[in-house]
């Protein structure tokens, strides 16, 4: 079977199919959606990693596609220094269990390749905690493919506008204008270092319209008080290039959709969409809070909502890992959605010794760049 497969790189002729790929695989969960990038697969791609590839995985005779994923390089802290780091994700896999596999396992030999091209010694990726299908597979170590070992749980938090605008800064901390990139760059670089896989982000990174594309300055929402910066977060509104569409609910919650979405004002919680309809959400990215802070990060987070609200946003997401102090004073406060994926390390022979070498330091992947 896997004769019949052929492997190609994406091109402006075809990156439409990856495209269609991702709206046509929803991902599973008792909301069932759909992670679109319209209306150009590249930009939203680009702001990934500076250097990345689509790939797309068709069956011959007749020729059609059966799935696709998507090679990232990007710098990253890694035990306190920069350097540069893969991400693996995109995956999409169509047709039955044994084409599946079949494709899977050619699909690694062909990011192989694509890896020892690059710079990259080992990659990050993600898997829902509970698609233990897939967690299984992966992890099992067949035959020419990587090892995926896996590091620790992170949660993705998705809070409501409606309910976070009530969070307000304690007395003596003030929202400020943000000084600059140059001087965002410094707070981030300081923060990144303290943990693994945060990326590294300059000043010329921040402007960039490829790698933060649709950021400006007014989207970071920074605090003080009278001894200085106490943190800073960005609202991220990627809806002009990544969508969330809400394919389908599960069958006990499309039959209470229609209460919850009767008791949404009072709940100050928003709508659930009818399939087909977007989730109008924005990432809280780009995140400088001290761990044991969490009144600054409520009153950032409020901040943001309010700034949220008048752009049409209802949700707001952001990432971090399970043992984060942070991710337990948000959930403390604000009832939050929330899923686990586990992270995993992801190696060939050749980045064993580099993966073996990360040490204890909490990872913070930026949940808007996966």
């Amino acid at each position: 079977m896997t004769a019949n497969i052929a492997f190609e790189l994406a091109d402006k002729n075809t990156e439409g199919q990856f495209r269609q790929l991702l709206r046509d695989n929803p991902l599973a969960g008792n909301i069932h959606v759909l992670l679109t990038r319209e209306p150009d697969a590249f930009q939203a791609a680009a702001v990934s990693g500076d250097v990345f590839e689509l790939m797309l995985a068709y069956r011959e005779s007749p020729r059609h596609l059966i799935g696709g994923c998507a090679r990232f390089e990007f710098d990253a802290f890694i035990n306190g220094r920069p350097r540069s780091v893969g991400y693996l994700g995109e995956l999409r896999m169509q047709g039955g269990l044994q084409q599946r596999r079949h494709a899977l396992i050619e699909g690694y030999r062909q990011i192989r390749r694509l890896h020892q091209a690059g710079n990259a010694p080992f990659y990050l990726t993600t898997i829902i905690a509970d698609n233990h299908s897939t967690r299984r597979l992966l992890e099992r170590g067949l035959a020419d493919m990587p090892t995926y070992r896996p590091l620790e749980m992170m949660v993705t938090l998705t809070l409501s506008t409606r309910q976070a605008v009530r969070l307000r800064p304690e007395p003596g901390v003030d929202i400020v204008p943000a000084g600059g990139f140059e001087a965002l760059a410094m707070r981030l670089d300081e923060t990144g270092r303290d943990y693994q896989f945060h990326p590294v982000w300059s000043a010329d990174r921040l402007r960039s319209g490829r790698r933060c594309r649709g950021i400006g300055l007014d989207d970071f929402v920074v605090a003080a008080d009278a001894n200085g910066v106490r943190g800073a977060l960005c609202l991220w509104d990627q809806r002009a290039f990544k969508q969330t569409v809400v394919a389908g609910y599960s069958r006990q919650l499309g039959r209470l959709r229609p209460l919850l979405n009767l008791a949404a004002p009072a709940l100050r919680q928003p709508r659930l969409p009818a399939p087909g309809g977007r989730l109008e959400s924005a990432f809280l990215s780009h995140l400088s809070v001290d761990p044991d802070d969490g009144a600054t990060l409520l009153a950032l987070v409020g901040e943001a909502a309010r700034r949220a609200r008048g752009r049409g946003i209802e949700y707001l997401m952001l990432g971090m890992a399970e043992r984060h102090p942070l991710r337990r004073t948000l959930q403390k406060r604000l009832y939050c959605h929330s899923y686990a994926s586990m992270i995993y390390v992801v190696y060939w022979d050749d980045g064993r010794e580099a993966a073996s070498g990360i040490d204890a330091r909490m990872p913070h992947p930026e949940l808007a760049l996966l």
